[in-house]
């Protein structure tokens, strides 16, 4: 479904638009942008991904002069979205905010109709997001040592979820479990925010997920974080040790998310949508709001 966030169609002005309007072949002929663009998520609301395009799109829509909709193609680990912009028409009005686990395609997903390194161009990366574990309330345990050795004791008795088979965090699960010598029961939702609520609700026993879905309960209190897969202890929860201080490195793993084009699209809009975003990005205010949602900006 589509999402408009808001209409910001705030003109560019000046020496800009003279730039941006020599002659040029193809579907991108003229000022661009022209009207409004649509970013594709291969996730559902609620997600990590659906937080940062929320908190980012309508900057973005500002500084472009034209509305961003946000359109939510949840399915295969991100691939559904993915393929559908790789096969969309490459005039820069589609694009895609991509996620670590889209480029597994081929391994998890080899019947999918597209090539990730062929059929998309890179625009910019947006931002790093580290995974969390996090334990139910309702488990005995006081920690993630705790919790892996009552996993070890009853296989396959202790459910963890993630958001998708192939997904970044389904791949550091089934790692942290090889490592460990143990075996939970592996349940795939669509979004964060699904999976979450069963956490809450004490259907779900753990679950890995990126932060930023997460960080709401962990500080409520809903949630116990038992530890997180990026190299340092977080700032908004330094409470929360890493995956390698616990002693799984091998776990250990950032998500990341960046805007992808179809190939094909003129290497001046590709152009303009980066310096679109890394105008957005270098704002103090943006990266001050990305870094308490638990996102890390590049650079």
């Amino acid at each position: 479904m589509n999402h408009e966030i808001r209409d910001l169609g705030t003109p560019v002005a000046g020496d800009a638009v003279l730039a941006l309007c020599k002659p040029q072949a193809g579907a991108a002929e003229g000022c661009y942008p022209l009207r409004p663009l649509t970013l594709v998520l291969g996730a559902a609301p609620g997600g990590g991904a659906d937080i940062l395009a929320r908190t980012l799109v309508a900057d973005i829509a500002e500084d472009l002069g034209q509305p961003v909709a946000i359109d939510y193609q949840p399915g295969a680990s991100g691939n559904i979205g993915a393929a559908r912009v790789a096969r969309a028409r490459s005039d820069g009005y589609t694009m895609l905010l991509s996620t670590r686990s889209a480029t597994l395609h081929k391994t998890m997903y080899p019947y999918m109709d597209y090539d990730f390194a062929r059929d998309l161009k890179p625009v910019g990366m947006v931002a790093t997001m580290p995974i969390v574990v996090i334990m139910g309330n309702h488990v005995a345990a006081g920690d993630l040592l705790d919790a892996i050795e009552l996993a070890r004791f009853s296989p396959g008795r202790y459910v963890c979820a993630s958001v998708g088979v192939g997904t970044t965090n389904h791949v550091l699960s089934e790692i942290l479990q090889a490592s460990a010598g143990m075996r939970f029961q592996h349940i795939p939702y669509q979004s964060s925010a699904a999976a979450l609520n069963d956490v809450i609700a004490g259907l779900v026993d753990f679950l890995f997920t990126p932060l930023s879905a997460a960080l709401p309960h962990i500080k409520s209190g809903r949630v116990c974080a038992v530890a997180v897969t990026s190299q340092l202890r977080i700032a908004e929860i330094p409470h929360v040790p890493t995956i390698e201080e616990v002693g799984f490195s091998e776990a250990g793993a950032d998500d990341w998310y960046a805007v992808m084009v179809p190939t094909g699209t003129p290497p001046r809009v590709i152009g303009r949508l980066n310096r679109s975003l890394n105008t957005v990005l270098a704002r103090a205010e943006v990266r001050s709001r990305l870094a308490r949602l638990g996102y890390m900006a590049p650079g």
